[in-house]
């Protein structure tokens, strides 16, 4: 770091959990941890993301979904329309609702990912059909939280 034309070292010190020296800022920003620990303990995110999320009431939703996706998919039947349907629907759902909680931008149509859900459920049974359902119950939670 540079302070008016002379170098400066910033004070270094030792992450709570793996020991390994960071920045002092890091050290007081992340409560006490280097970057890679602190995203570790939080899903990823980064301490701007993560007040971001608080600040806009959307914490909550944000480690549900989390929960959500590690999830999975449930094992389905060798059903080739259902198949291609998920692999399309899916990663277009799960993008507008992961962008929208982890970086308040990005485009979340709920309706648009209801209107996915609907024709997914028509074709779906099973494990399937109660994973869609939570999803969808969880996306139209989201389209109510996000209309605050």
């Amino acid at each position: 770091m540079f302070q008016q034309g002379k170098q400066v070292r910033d004070k270094k010190l030792n992450c709570s959990k793996c020991d390994v020296s960071c920045l002092k800022n890091t050290y007081e920003t992340t409560g006490g941890f280097c970057m890679p620990c602190f995203m570790e303990l939080n899903d990823g995110l980064r301490p701007a993301e993560l007040r971001s999320l608080k600040g806009r009431g959307l914490f909550e939703y944000f480690n549900r979904w989390n929960t959500f996706v590690k999830k999975g998919v449930p094992k389905i039947k060798r059903n080739r329309n259902i198949i291609d349907k998920l692999s399309h629907y899916l990663p277009v759902i799960n993008a507008s609702i992961s962008g929208y909680l982890r970086f308040g931008k990005g485009i979340f149509d709920g309706h648009k990912n209801s209107e996915f859900l609907v024709e997914l459920k028509e074709s779906s049974e099973g494990e399937l059909l109660e994973f869609l359902a939570e999803l969808e119950r969880f996306n139209n939670e989201l389209v109510n939280a996000s209309k605050t």
